[in-house]
């Protein structure tokens, strides 16, 4: 064995390593999954950052136990599209945690590019929401799509996970609070198609 193939298997040891550290971070259990699945059963249509707080969970694994008619994910490096599709979206609330601090801020959703100078990509000044965001430091992509109450409404939104499961922020476009048009609709289902296109973050649990 040369020393270019004895390096490229370090290399390759060590990533799958590291994908293997993440992957406990963000992927549930099948106790977890049991888990936040009673919750949600007696509990319908709750955010899951609250839903994390109540079950002692990172958000990402909340999100990963959810059946695949309620969330599907994509990984971090599909950000670019993912904000592509939802780019133009008129009015969205940009739901951003902090510790026990949230913020919820409305605006449409700009278009953006990648900086040329670092690893920034950055927002377009033409909304409110205005920012400069690390696509590199994301590691898990979700589309949800939860039904509130007896068929009362549908949480919608695109969340954004970092690799020890936290969030980064998330797009909601329609939700409790939130009246969305038949336009931006149409701009989630897409995004969501296009998430539910890539490969998924977690691995399919066999009983789904």
């Amino acid at each position: 064995m040369n020393t270019r193939t004895v390096q490229l298997s370090i290399a390759l040891a060590g990533l799958m390593a590291l994908n293997a550290a993440v992957a406990e971070d963000i992927c549930a259990t099948d106790q977890e999954r049991e888990q936040v699945r009673a919750f949600y059963e007696e509990s319908a249509g709750v955010l899951p950052f609250t839903a994390a707080r109540r079950l002692g969970l990172p958000e990402a694994k909340v999100v990963a136990a959810l059946p695949a008619d309620q969330a599907v994910s994509a990984p971090g490096s599909a950000f670019e599209e993912v904000w592509t599709a939802l780019s133009e979206v008129s009015e969205a609330s940009f739901l951003i945690t902090k510790g026990g601090t949230v913020f919820e801020v409305l605006s449409g959703v700009s278009p953006g590019a990648p900086s040329t100078r670092s690893q920034y990509f950055n927002i377009e000044y033409t909304r409110p929401l205005r920012g400069h965001l690390r696509p590199d430091e994301f590691a898990a992509i979700y589309a949800l799509d939860l039904e509130t109450g007896e068929g009362e409404g549908r949480v919608q939104g695109v969340l954004f996970y970092d690799g020890k499961g936290e969030p980064v922020f998330g797009v909601f476009i329609s939700g409790e609070a939130l009246d969305t048009t038949d336009e931006n609709r149409a701009r989630f289902v897409a995004a969501k198609a296009l998430i539910a296109a890539k490969p998924g973050v977690c691995a399919a649990p066999e009983t789904d």
